[in-house]
């Protein structure tokens, strides 16, 4: 019962982490819209995402499902706010197209995610083998 529980809460959170990847790109393309020039996300912002998908991701599947509900974030994103606007937003993301943007930002944050998740995997084994006090 716990562990279904627990994995439960696992594929939530990482569903829900999904969420976040489309956070850069949608605020850039929202300033765009809004304003006619594309403001540049912070930077903090941009690597603060994955650093806190990475270490709250616990299980290699909680990272994959993470990915998969980024991009369905992203395509939702895409149909439902950037399809039915006017063409001349579709300009700021010259030469590519609006899904290779969003595609490409979601990924490139899931690798970084990716990268602090095995870093923090290493970390816990390094610890439970060559950190115990010797009796």
């Amino acid at each position: 019962m716990m562990r279904t529980r627990a994995m439960r809460i696992e594929w939530i959170q990482a569903f829900l982490t999904g969420l976040a990847y489309i956070v850069p790109t949608g605020t850039e393309y929202v300033s765009e819209l809004i304003r006619g020039e594309p403001t540049v996300v912070p930077s903090i912002l941009f690597y603060f995402l994955p650093l806190v998908i990475g270490f709250v991701i616990q299980t290699w599947t909680g990272i994959i499902i993470s990915l998969m509900s980024g991009m369905l974030m992203s395509t939702l994103f895409i149909r439902l706010v950037v399809w039915p606007v006017d063409v001349t937003v579709y300009s700021f993301y010259a030469p590519g197209s609006v899904w290779a943007h969003f595609y490409e930002e979601t990924f490139f944050m899931w690798i970084l995610a990716l990268i602090v998740f095995i870093i923090s995997r290493i970390n816990t084994w390094h610890r439970e083998n060559f950190r115990q006090p010797k009796a």
